[in-house]
């Protein structure tokens, strides 16, 4: 018979996963964009590790508006596909849910679209293919109003891509 999970010792708590107890916050996410597969799977790994999701769509167009009360939200916008929707899906997200705090993810960064990101208060940007733990990472510190963007506050990285 398998013992209680109170009653087992920290040792025996999985490789990479937090012992319970410790104290992290739960940070609420919201996922817009990408295929249905894509939002399957940043859903899969934004629970994995312990925060929630509290809404995903495939377009911003597709949210509700919800009260200012509700606590911030971190977006994780993905834009993968041709043409530059983007910006628009971002504007229309935070006008139906005010204080979201956006994170991008795109196939490739550049100069410009680094400009552009920081423009419209992006506050970091992944690069696809990403390791989990750079999502889990960005997902945090953006929750926590860190920018990760090179160049502004408090960052040295342009993004948390690839290594």
């Amino acid at each position: 018979m398998r013992r209680n999970d109170e009653n087992v010792p920290r040792a025996e708590v999985p490789a990479g996963r937090p012992a319970p107890g410790v104290d992290r916050p739960i940070v609420h996410t919201l996922i817009v964009g990408g295929t249905e597969e894509t939002r399957l799977l940043l859903r899969g790994l934004i629970r994995l590790h312990h925060h929630r999701v509290t809404g995903e769509v495939g377009s911003a167009e597709s949210l509700a508006s919800v009260e200012e009360a509700d606590p911030p939200r971190v977006l994780i916008l993905v834009a993968d596909g041709e043409g530059e929707l983007w910006p628009h899906e971002l504007g229309v997200a935070r006008a139906r849910q005010a204080g979201l705090l956006p994170l991008l993810i795109v196939p490739e960064t550049t100069p410009d679209l680094l400009a552009r990101a920081r423009r419209l208060g992006v506050r970091a940007i992944l690069n696809r293919p990403f390791a989990i733990r750079d999502l889990v990472s960005a997902v945090e510190a953006v929750a926590r109003g860190e920018e990760l963007l090179a160049g502004g506050p408090g960052s040295g990285r342009a993004d948390l891509g690839p290594r």
